[in-house]
């Protein structure tokens, strides 16, 4: 896992700011050799459009809202079983590398554990995706539930990106994607608003809403 610091709300996410200057760098040289220049103008241009970071406006604002945590298509909606032998409700979004890259916390959340599956980085549609993928697993949890957040890379990803902070708001930025795939491992009980093939957008999209449980019930 790649940690960095705390992220920023530049245009383009600093994760890219290595790439576009090399990928400047070269058309620079191609334009003054009159090599292919309107070639790599072009990769310098969706290499800006990849690592692009657009502000995001909430559709809704309640505390039991579960935001899009990335932007895509909703893959996968279906019950699992765990490990630990009880059941979740799994969303999974696919991420292709002409999405934002920008992953966002789906709800405010304070991230308990993470672990790492180091793997390969082969393509999301591949049918050994699941098992050999680099992965990253969040252990969350809020006031109302506790959740899980897995992140898959795919083939085009270098790497899996989270920042180096353990609390998070909705809508917050916490990491960058290339392209991949992200599942939610959710409580039974939530209230899912999308269906499969249905686009979203990371802090913006709104995915369902957590079921309310008063502390008082649980007495």
């Amino acid at each position: 896992m790649v940690r960095h610091h705390y992220t920023t709300t530049q245009l383009i996410a600093k994760e890219g700011w290595n790439h576009i200057v090399f990928t400047f760098m070269v058309f620079l040289l191609s334009y003054a050799l009159s090599f292919f220049s309107w070639f790599f103008f072009f990769v310098l241009v969706v290499t800006i459009y990849i690592y692009r970071n657009p502000e995001r406006i909430v559709e809704e604002s309640d505390e039991l809202t579960l935001l899009s945590p990335v932007d895509g298509t909703i893959l996968k909606i279906s019950k699992v079983d765990l490990k630990d032998g009880s059941e979740a409700l799994c969303v999974v979004i696919r991420k292709s590398i002409w999405d934002v890259g920008i992953l966002r916390a789906p709800i405010g959340m304070e991230i308990i554990e993470v672990k790492n599956r180091f793997g390969l980085f082969i393509s999301s549609g591949s049918s050994l995706f699941s098992n050999l993928c680099e992965r990253k697993t969040f252990t969350c949890k809020n006031k109302f539930t506790s959740f899980k957040i897995v992140v898959s890379a795919g083939r085009l990803s270098q790497s899996i990106v989270f920042f180096n902070k353990n609390a998070y708001k909705a809508n917050e930025r916490f990491g960058f994607l290339r392209e991949g795939e992200v599942a939610l491992l959710l409580p039974l009980d939530v209230r899912i608003k999308v269906s499969l093939n249905h686009s979203v957008k990371a802090g913006e999209s709104v995915l369902g809403y957590l079921a309310y449980k008063d502390n008082h019930d649980k007495q």
